[in-house]
């Protein structure tokens, strides 16, 4: 158990909530000085509900109070100039001490306040020992001398397990726990320190001497480089590319950095920068750093994986037609033509829009087109459209000149009464089937000729005036726009 004189420890806020508690014993002052605190347990953790007396130098009780569960802070008010001892008890672990570090009141160190002075003591209060005068170190730091640890000061030292720990450099070295330790070769270059370490049922303090001077004299190790920051690759994928690669961060920083490219295993470069090639197609890459300087051990390090690295993509331009378009099939309304799309320099999407007298036919979009009665005696083509990503490009077959369909007449006779016949004439086409027929009957040597127009392709006509007896018929149907024409002959029986 101790107690620490520290004057500035307490912040502003935990000497607000402190409050001076005098017990019915204690003797009432009027003065304007302060004497507050905090109080530490094992392991400087704050401690609340510590008991804080306050004694005149001379033993006279002037009040007690006890540290606060916030900040482990204790105050006293309203004190008189003079001469004051405290005394410290956490009753809990049976662990008690006077002000500064002393075992009893008559040992207890006074505290000296004047007018409106306010004076801090913090206390530490452990169960197990704490270090007042640091553990110095004697003998000569040099190698194959022998250094010998003197522990320091510490309180109390009754039921305390003392051992130490060497250090190099600030780092334990394995196995240097005796109380001395002989210089050796790792530690040239170095310095040494000692930690002591108190033990008092497995709680432990610790503390540590000032380090010696660097140990002189054997031959100092080799020390590694070390490497803070890998290298770093910057630039683009895409081959025949340059790529650039940082050296990364190195202790010590004036070592000289070389660096090399890899692909798999295989050194493909060197440098900082490296420009790709189509054999790295496919590949990633990285770079290896090699860290140098006298009298250190090299060091490498690699860089992230970069890449897969990617051909270029391919420059797009509109398709060029190579070989035209055709129009294939028999070019005559009723019929159904072809569309050939042609050669071109590239691939793709191909579209087709049917032309009539170089207008575009309204639907008529498919590879294959049926000519239509409009289409008779019009040039007719194929316009044939390529797009990709690079433009597009439209080239029209040759004209194809639409004949008009052919037609083919059916008739049916009838004599309903004497000298009478009944023609039926009826016209098939692809075409409109408009037009003029004419029908001629020669019976007993005597001619009848007769004209009418056909209504929907069908027309009935009656030739009168006939003589009896077999007759001929014969039809003629003179055609449209969009029919070519026909005839037929055949006999017929007039009553």
């Amino acid at each position: 158990m101790s107690v620490t004189r520290v004057l500035s420890h307490l912040t502003a806020a935990a000497v607000a909530s402190s409050a001076l508690a005098l017990p019915a014993t204690a003797v009432a002052q009027d003065g304007t000085g302060v004497i507050r605190g905090t109080v530490l347990e094992t392991g400087h953790v704050i401690a609340p509900g510590i008991d804080v007396s306050l004694y005149r130098s001379t033993g006279e009780f002037v009040g007690a109070t006890v540290a606060n569960s916030a900040a482990g802070a204790y105050e006293f008010r309203g004190l008189e100039a003079g001469s004051y001892t405290l005394w410290f008890e956490n009753q809990n672990e049976a662990v008690s001490e006077w002000w500064d570090n002393q075992p009893d009141k008559p040992q207890a160190t006074p505290i000296s306040l004047a007018d409106a002075q306010t004076f801090v003591a913090n206390a530490y209060l452990t169960q197990i020992s704490e270090n007042l005068v640091r553990p110095t170190i004697s003998g000569t730091p040099a190698v194959d001398s022998v250094l010998t640890a003197a522990r320091g000061t510490w309180y109390p030292t009754q039921n305390v397990t003392f051992s130490h720990q060497w250090l190099r450099n600030g780092t334990p070295i394995e196995g240097a726990t005796a109380s001395t330790y002989r210089l050796r070769n790792d530690d040239a270059g170095r310095t040494i320190s000692v930690e002591v370490i108190a033990m008092v049922q497995g709680a432990t303090e610790k503390a540590t001497s000032t380090a010696t001077a660097p140990v002189t004299g054997g031959t100092a190790p080799v020390q590694p480089i070390a490497n803070a920051a890998k290298p770093v690759i910057t630039g683009s994928t895409v081959v025949d590319s340059t790529l650039t690669a940082t050296t990364g961060s190195w202790t010590p920083s004036d070592a000289t950095v070389t660096l090399q490219w890899l692909r798999g295993a295989t050194v493909v470069g060197t440098g900082a920068t490296y420009r790709t090639k189509a054999e790295d197609i496919g590949s990633s890459l990285r770079v290896r750093a090699t860290a140098s300087r006298s009298g250190w051990t090299q060091a490498v390090a690699e860089s992230a994986e970069f890449g897969p690295v990617t051909a270029p993509a391919p420059v797009l331009t509109a398709p060029e037609n190579r070989v035209r378009p055709t129009v294939a099939g028999t070019a005559r309304v009723g019929s159904s033509v072809t569309a050939g799309t042609g050669s071109w320099s590239t691939s793709a999407s191909l579209a087709i829009r049917w032309t009539r007298d170089g207008r575009a036919i309204p639907g008529a979009t498919a590879r294959s087109y049926r000519l239509t009665a409009a289409d008779a005696g019009r040039r007719i083509a194929a316009a044939v459209t390529a797009t990709n990503a690079g433009g597009s490009a439209t080239v029209t077959s040759p004209v194809r000149v639409v004949a008009r369909a052919t037609s083919r007449i059916r008739v049916g006779t009838s004599s309903p009464r004497k000298g009478r016949l009944k023609v039926k004439a009826i016209v098939s086409s692809a075409g409109a089937r408009t037009g003029r027929v004419t029908v001629t009957v020669k019976v007993g040597g005597r001619t009848k000729v007769k004209r009418a127009t056909l209504s929907r392709g069908t027309r009935t006509i009656t030739v009168t005036g006939l003589r009896k007896g077999r007759a001929t018929v014969r039809v003629v149907y003179a055609g449209d726009a969009s029919t070519s024409g026909a005839s037929l002959k055949k006999k017929a029986t007039v009553r």
